[in-house]
């Protein structure tokens, strides 16, 4: 009786999973706040969701500009990030990923001596998050701790470190 139980509940598992896939796509708004930038800024993103049941995967492109050394440094960047999500609840996920960031920096003032470059960094990030799902509309939110390799024309002036926590929120409309 046990092992039918089992079996049974495993079906129903299994049936749950192959119905529970989807994939959905929208915007997102992040707060993002890196570690040595002057102030917060919002970064605009759109994003790309796979649901597999318990699993899900992210695709995220963003823009976010921002200033260091009281403005004499602008970084813009194009942050693209996957990240897997874990369902641990009904509404909430853990997730984990990479990020690949493509960020031009343009100096004045006192560091004009410095040419304008652009980089690209590979950054980790893990976080959590919450999906509200109405329907075909799904409501966002997750935070993320954002670990950034090294921008080297940031590391030379002031050890400035260019490491973010964002916090999403955004739309997603199943497909």
């Amino acid at each position: 009786m046990k092992h039918a139980i089992s079996f049974f509940a495993l079906v129903l598992i299994g049936f749950s999973c192959v119905y529970a896939q989807s994939i959905s796509i929208g915007p997102q708004v992040a707060y993002v706040k890196t570690s040595d930038a002057e102030k917060g800024v919002l970064m605009p993103a759109g994003a790309v969701r796979l649901n597999l049941g318990s699993i899900s995967i992210e695709g995220l492109v963003g823009y976010k500009s921002e200033e260091f050394s009281d403005g004499y440094i602008k970084a813009t960047s194009y942050p693209i990030m996957a990240t897997a999500m874990l369902r641990v609840f009904p509404l909430i996920h853990i997730e984990a990923g990479l990020g690949w960031y493509n960020t031009k920096l343009e100096f004045s003032g006192p560091f004009q001596g410095f040419p304008s470059s652009t980089q690209s960094e590979v950054g980790y990030h893990a976080g959590a998050g919450v999906e509200l799902e109405l329907g075909n509309l799904i409501v966002t939110g997750d935070i993320r701790y954002v670990k950034m390799g090294e921008l080297k024309d940031l590391n030379s002036i002031n050890d400035l470190k260019s490491d973010f926590i964002a916090i999403l929120g955004g739309l997603m409309f199943r497909l």
